[in-house]
């Protein structure tokens, strides 16, 4: 099993002020049907966002009545389907995972009553469902649906097998066939109330990981008829098992060809996998942070429990910086083998042989080969990961592939980013768990 910073398993708890009074969550007046699907599909796209819960104020100028929420990879998931339930008053249900009875949660729920104003028994409701949903309760929801636009868009979701344990939501698909997604993977004082997005695929096999076969329930998935929730999956209309016909080595690509109207430039793609490894390498100061900051709190003689130390880990996280690294590099090389790069600008060439400066040699003979990467102006997203601490990308990247950055929340700041090769003492003297280490040959 693999342990990340991943805090996919709905135990939040938030306060909300009470009052007195009587009412469901929400009354559903209007009922799911295809006019209502689109519309889900479109106020997804529209108003699904980073900042859903982190923003004060609405495009409007009014108050935004979700600020300070926070949500884990799975309540965010859920929480994209209730939001737009309450706003349009349409029911909302999904089978109760604490029990193997067929008993549902719905917005008929009587419990928060007590609350006069219908946002805070919302937000009350909400957090009473980050506490009994997680992945593994996804698939009672949801069903694997077949590869094309009309199954795959706004409103949608991937999910990965039980080893990973983390979701996606789809914002939208891009015209290039490429996911939009928003989710989050960290909940901490450090990370605020923001969620994550990316424009770019996890890897498969991350994804797929221990198992591809339908019963890992992985996969791109959507909401279930209320009617068929608790029935057999294959029952759902909908189902279907496409997406593991495919072989995984060339999954991603056949996908996106499915869902593509135009075809990704090199330049496109080049820049589109750039951010995203940009992206995945700032954010995970975040995810340190909340790790190191904890572990100052801790008496200097004292080690974490697992699941303390699971929740400030990264090896997943750090799995998955790997893998974005991994796709830039074989992107690249694959332009250089068919056209020398003639398809990208020079500055893009520039940026990408101080990543990559022996592109030529397998993953690992590059690394053992590259030196110590300065800032200067061939620099690329510099990230700065403590007070007076920055690097740019060439050189989280060659500390990455060498493993000397740290997914062991035992260890200090320094360790965590490869300025010090680790194990420090205090990781050596405490119980660990999952220690990641890079395999190179899936760089190449």
């Amino acid at each position: 099993m693999k342990f990340a910073n991943l805090l996919c398993t709905g135990l939040i708890s938030l306060t909300w002020f009470a009052s007195t009074a009587h009412a469901d969550v929400w009354t559903a007046v209007n009922t799911w049907d295809e006019k209502w699907e689109q519309g889900y599909a479109e106020w997804v796209a529209k108003n699904w966002t980073a900042d859903f819960f982190a923003r004060t104020d609405l495009p409007n100028g009014q108050k935004n009545p979700y600020y300070g929420i926070r949500a884990d990879c799975a309540d965010t998931v859920y929480s994209m389907r209730l939001i737009y339930s309450f706003e349009n008053k349409l029911p909302f249900e999904f089978q109760d995972p604490t029990t193997h009875a067929d008993r549902r949660i719905t917005n008929k729920m009587s419990r928060f009553d007590k609350y006069t104003d219908e946002y805070r028994r919302l937000k009350n409701f909400l957090v009473y469902v980050f506490n009994t949903v997680s992945t593994h309760s996804l698939p009672n929801d949801t069903y694997p649906v077949g590869i094309s636009r009309d199954t795959i868009h706004s409103g949608g979701l991937i999910r990965t097998t039980e080893v990973n344990h983390h979701s996606w939501t789809i914002k939208e698909i891009q015209s290039i066939g490429v996911p939009h997604l928003v989710f989050n993977s960290t909940v901490g004082r450090q990370s605020g109330f923001g969620l994550q997005e990316r424009v770019s695929w996890p890897n498969p096999a991350w994804v797929f990981e221990g198992n591809f076969a339908p019963d890992s329930e992985a996969g791109f998935r959507y909401w279930r008829p209320l009617e068929y929730i608790h029935r057999p999956v294959w029952e759902v209309p909908g189902y279907s098992e496409e997406q593991f016909t495919i072989p995984l080595k060339v999954w991603q690509k056949t996908v996106q060809n499915k869902l593509a109207l135009t075809q990704e430039t090199d330049d496109q793609l080049m820049r589109r996998l750039s951010q995203t490894v940009c992206e995945a390498a700032k954010t995970r100061v975040t995810s340190v942070n909340d790790g190191v900051n904890y572990l100052h709190t801790m008496p200097a003689d004292s080690c974490m429990e697992y699941g303390t130390y699971d929740t400030y880990s990264t090896p997943n996280r750090d799995q998955r910086l790997f893998d974005d690294i991994s796709a830039l590099r074989r992107a690249y090389k694959d332009i250089l083998k068919s056209n020398q790069g003639n398809t990208l600008t020079d500055a893009m060439k520039i940026q990408m042989n101080k990543v990559f400066p022996f592109i030529q040699l397998t993953a690992k003979e590059e690394t053992e080969k590259m030196q110590v990467s300065d800032l200067d102006d061939a620099s690329w997203c510099p990230i700065t990961y403590a007070p007076g601490k920055k690097i740019d990308l060439a050189e989280a990247k060659r500390r990455l592939f060498l493993g000397r950055m740290s997914n062991n929340p035992m260890d200090d700041v320094e360790y965590r980013w490869g300025g010090l090769q680790g194990p420090s003492q205090r990781a050596q003297a405490c119980e660990s768990w999952d220690v990641w280490k890079p395999d190179l040959k899936q760089a190449d």
